[in-house]
């Protein structure tokens, strides 16, 4: 494993990358896994962090595993790299925004393309919770035109317990295909509504497929061994993301302008009821494979 930086915009705002030359740029901690014995250009694959930070035995299991498979992997920090990866979650989500995320995210994507032992045309991308969030948007042709107007894209999307929040007025895509998987006692997912942005997927252009676990719980492939309990929910945050990039509540009321906008809107439909993580190792086994089954089709 590498330790690197990166540099890329830091965005507080989506629209912010409307004019992208104003935006201030953040240099990006990130670690690199390098599979053994490769001479020709390798796949590679971008990790999106989940809210609870870089977890051996998540992220940088997965570029382990990954690595092994053959695939050069860009694990981004995104906390750490705007000081508050030793925080708690409140601390991260109110300081670390989606549209950072989702530059961070693609910088990756640009960072795996420019190496001259990876296949640019194969890079994928996976994310956990809210980086499962962020993989899924990182397919919508808006928002990859923000941040990488010429490309390249992701060959493939795959999402591990995503936020089921924004849906786009513009559901127009990459077209390369999006996979959503899920716990079906995942109270942080409203899984309804995963179904309906897995038909705006659809209509845009991708293959998008959800896969539901019965019986299983959020971050099935962590290391909680008995049912721990997160204070807050966000099934019930549904923000719709608008063809000018603007970002709003889908009962209308509010528009995320800013920070304390944006920390209004989530507390607003923030859930005290919870939800329950519990590891389960039959479903990392079932999602490695589904996973892995994906990114060798790109």
């Amino acid at each position: 494993m590498q330790k690197i930086t990166i540099t890329g915009p830091n965005p507080l705002l989506i629209g912010d990358m409307t004019d992208s030359e104003a935006v201030a740029t953040i240099a990006i901690q990130a670690e690199v896994y390098l599979p053994q014995g490769r001479s020709e250009p390798c796949p590679a694959v971008v990790i999106s962090e989940g809210l609870g930070g870089l977890q051996d035995r998540r992220e940088r299991h997965y570029g382990r595993l990954l690595s092994e498979e053959g695939y050069v992997v860009l694990v981004i920090d995104s906390f750490a790299s705007r000081g508050v990866g030793g925080n708690g979650d409140f601390i991260r989500a109110m300081t670390v925004t989606e549209a950072m995320m989702l530059a961070d995210a693609f910088t990756g994507l640009r960072y795996l393309a420019g190496r001259e032992d990876v296949d640019a045309s194969r890079v994928g991308i996976i994310g956990f919770s809210y980086g499962g969030m962020i993989t899924q948007l990182a397919a919508y042709e808006q928002l990859a035109r923000l941040f990488l107007p010429e490309g390249p894209r992701f060959a493939t999307h795959v999402s591990y317990y995503g936020c089921s929040i924004p849906r786009l007025d513009d559901p127009t895509t990459s077209g390369a295909p999006v996979t959503i998987l899920l716990g079906e006692k995942d109270r942080n997912v409203s899984i309804p509504r995963v179904h309906d942005i897995a038909d705006d997927l659809r209509r845009g252009g991708s293959d998008a497929r959800v896969v539901t676990y019965d019986g299983i719980y959020h971050q099935w492939d962590g290391s909680d061994e008995k049912p721990r309990w997160v204070p807050a929910n966000l099934r019930r945050l549904h923000l719709r993301v608008e063809r000018d990039q603007s970002i709003r509540d889908e009962d209308g009321f509010m528009q995320m302008r800013g920070r304390w906008s944006r920390r209004a809107l989530i507390a607003r439909h923030t859930d005290p009821r919870g939800y329950h993580i519990l590891r389960d190792r039959d479903t990392t086994s079932k999602t490695n494979e589904v996973m892995l089954g994906r990114l060798q089709a790109m």
